[in-house]
């Protein structure tokens, strides 16, 4: 019982560094429809600059692409380009890319975000292409302006 003060005391100063928090930024923007306050530590602004940063100097996102061709012999690129031409005329809507990692030659297929998306193009191919598989890729940033079309 002697010792049930300390401990109170105790808990009470354990407990005051989780109730101090810190407002450092205030962002407000009006929309059409009303307002929108933004109350956020400056830190994630930072953080979010070099996301940005990143990115653009990456070139794109990380995504998925589905890999067709893959050769390093003699008549690699004369293959590629036979394959991607294949490719083309079967599936326009779908951009294939050339990729030349010495020594060797790749045809990949597709910008896609997910695994999912790959998954759903690749069940379609693989009859005529059964070599293929999915691969991590860079893939370039969607178009905004079509996705909202």
């Amino acid at each position: 019982m002697k010792d049930l003060p300390v401990i109170v005391l105790l808990l009470l100063l354990a407990a005051r560094p989780l109730v101090a928090q810190e407002e450092k930024e205030v962002r407000t923007q009006t929309i059409h429809f009303g307002t929108i306050t933004l109350v956020q530590d400056e830190r994630i602004s930072v953080l979010m600059d070099r996301q940005i940063t990143l990115n653009k100097r990456k070139g794109g996102i990380d995504g998925y692409r589905i890999q067709v061709f893959f050769n390093s012999g003699r008549d690699a690129r004369e293959e590629a380009i036979h394959v991607k031409a294949d490719f083309l005329s079967e599936y326009p809507d779908i951009p294939v890319y050339i990729i030349y990692q010495s020594p060797f030659y790749k045809v990949r297929i597709g910008d896609f975000r997910s695994k999912y998306e790959a998954l759903g193009v690749f069940s379609h191919i693989r009859r005529k292409y059964p070599s293929a598989y999915i691969v991590k890729d860079v893939i370039p940033f969607p178009d905004l302006d079509k996705a909202e079309k």
